[in-house]
């Protein structure tokens, strides 16, 4: 019931302001067409053909999981059968951005693609430590992998990129309805309420600010990774019994965790 009600607000302001509406969701499909789809596509279906002719582990598939990003590694590990401790620390280990979008986006926003393999570290040993505070189950092996005919994963492949695009533009016209009602928000509090529902946009965001905490900022905002992509992985995650407050937890904890890291990071190896 609060979900619909959320929505019903949502549907009441786009109303009000349609115009705004139209040109966020419109930002937020050209941001996808632009810097997700062309990083993410050709990378998603290589990701997919691979993990489907693997058959190992959890660790294997964990780490797969990790190549693949959200929310493709959260579909990889359902097909592991996981629950309750099992399907929480594969949630938190996983549940990450794909590689491609911090080495190929962020590091081109930020101009140093260093920068963006450092980030990129600092969310994958984020998401590990997170995992590796809940405690471990009894061993599990995974089923084997079903191979997947290209045909298939290039379906798959199209059907994720547009729902990461539908989740792009409902965040980005959530975000701007938000600024439209109160439109007395100062830039710092709009990139945190970009951050907070879409991460796309909201990285891009932090990167507009031109602050010199633009990289824990973003890698903070990529591991809490925004309610659009919190919905993408609970879709999945929410049939090995982890709820979708669950997963918005671990992420916070994660966001934590991986900004201090990567704060540490910052000043040892990029000092001003």
């Amino acid at each position: 019931m609060p979900e619909a009600a959320a929505f019903g607000v949502l549907a009441g302001a786009m109303m009000v302001f349609p115009g705004a509406a139209a040109e966020a969701a419109m930002e937020a499909l050209t941001l996808w067409a632009r810097a997700v789809a062309p990083v993410l596509g050709p990378f998603m279906v290589c990701m997919l053909m691979v993990s489907s002719h693997l058959n190992g582990s959890i660790a294997l598939r964990t780490a797969m999981g990790w190549l693949c990003g959200s929310p493709g590694g959260a579909r990889l590990m359902r097909e592991a059968g996981l629950r309750g401790r099992g399907a929480m620390r594969a949630a938190a280990m996983t549940g990450t951005m794909s590689p491609m979008f911090f080495v190929g986006t962020v590091g081109g926003w930020l101009g140093d693609r260093r920068l963006g393999w450092m980030i990129l570290a600092c969310h994958i040993l984020g998401a590990i430590a997170i995992g590796l505070c809940i405690r471990r189950p009894e061993k599990t092996d995974a089923p084997p992998a079903a191979p997947l005919p290209l045909g298939t994963a290039l379906r798959e492949s199209a059907l994720a990129l547009l729902t990461v695009a539908m989740c792009m533009m409902l965040g980005s016209v959530a975000a701007r309805m938000a600024i439209c009602a109160f439109p007395a928000l100062p830039m710092e509090a709009r990139a945190g309420l970009q951050c907070a529902l879409e991460v796309t946009a909201g990285v891009k965001a932090i990167f507009s600010l031109n602050t010199p905490c633009a990289a824990p900022l973003i890698c903070a905002a990529c591991s809490f990774g925004g309610l659009s992509l919190l919905l993408q992985n609970a879709a999945f995650w929410q049939e090995s019994g982890v709820t979708l407050g669950q997963l918005a937890l671990l992420r916070g904890l994660h966001a934590i965790l991986s900004g201090a890291l990567c704060a540490a990071a910052v000043s040892f190896f990029f000092p001003h």
